[in-house]
């Protein structure tokens, strides 16, 4: 939803979509709110009337500076866009969100304004003039750096893209009245506005929803299955151990049983057992050595 104040309504689109409203809040004649930038993201201002019986204008200010005014003459309800700066009768450079740059020059100190972070759009009633016949297009200055002790971190700023055609413009003289409302959108990067609790967390989506109960559910099975599997290894390695101890005592059985006792023979000295038997152990003697 747009802000709104009596007859009249006013927001703020990107790519053809509008941005988000947070914290609207109304103090006489200001209405204000929230709303989320995106750096290098062009953007346009719309407001929209109803019926008019006298002529009224709206002013645009970013960063607290004056960029450019429309007039809207006496008539049926109708939209207005606020697209850019114009620098000639078929150009103009668009408004675009870029990142605010800090500095310790002290050069900058008193660069920042108190509108820094804020577009402001001033509806005023307004006598119209006739047409100018010498129209100027003045350059606008948009900020370029802010010094690092100005506390105003927000975190982007307001720039004008590169220039671009656009159907035939004209001026018209005008003389601005009362003020009939300021629509101020204070904005800031969306991250920026969820860590200070303007704008909601961000949404966990279904998908997402139904990965991690999905991963839950598998982890949950995956464990199970581990400990079966371990309970049926530890089975398994026990039979395997206890098999093979039963063979070791087959196997000690039979040897066992395959042993005779064979009678001592003495050998008589000089004999060729003798003579091998001590070459035997000479051998082995050696063999350790």
């Amino acid at each position: 939803m747009p802000l709104a104040f009596e007859d009249f309504t006013a927001w703020i689109e990107v790519e053809g979509s509008e941005l988000p409203l947070f914290d609207v809040k109304v103090n006489g004649r200001e209405v204000s709110c929230w709303i989320p930038s995106e750096a290098g993201k062009n953007f346009i201002v719309k407001c929209a009337t109803g019926k008019r019986g006298s002529s009224i204008c709206g002013d645009v200010y970013m960063d607290g500076k004056l960029f450019m005014g429309i007039a809207m003459p006496a008539g049926v309800p109708q939209t207005f866009t606020f697209s850019g700066v114009l620098t000639s009768a078929t150009t103009q450079q668009p408004f675009v969100f870029t990142n605010l740059v800090l500095t310790d020059d002290d050069h900058y100190l008193n660069e920042a304004s108190a509108g820094l972070g804020d577009i402001k759009l001033v509806l005023s009633h307004v006598t119209l003039g006739g047409w100018s016949s010498q129209a100027t297009y003045a350059k606008c200055n948009t900020i370029s750096k802010i010094h690092e002790k100005s506390k105003k971190a927000t975190g982007h700023k307001v720039d004008l893209g590169d220039e671009q055609s656009i159907p035939h413009t004209s001026k018209l003289n005008a003389t601005r009245h009362d003020v009939i409302v300021n629509f101020v959108f204070k904005y800031r990067p969306l991250d920026m506005l969820r860590a200070n609790g303007i704008a909601p967390p961000a949404p966990c989506t279904s998908t997402s929803t139904k990965r991690s109960k999905s991963a839950v559910k598998t982890e949950v099975l995956d464990l199970t299955i581990d400990a079966a599997s371990e309970d049926d290894e530890d089975t398994r390695r026990m039979r395997s151990l206890e098999e093979e101890l039963e063979q070791i005592r087959r196997r000690k059985r039979r040897k066992t049983q395959h042993i005779k006792t064979e009678p001592t023979v003495k050998p008589e000295p000089g004999t060729s057992s003798s003579r091998d038997r001590n070459r035997h152990t000479s051998d082995d003697v050696i063999d350790l050595t």
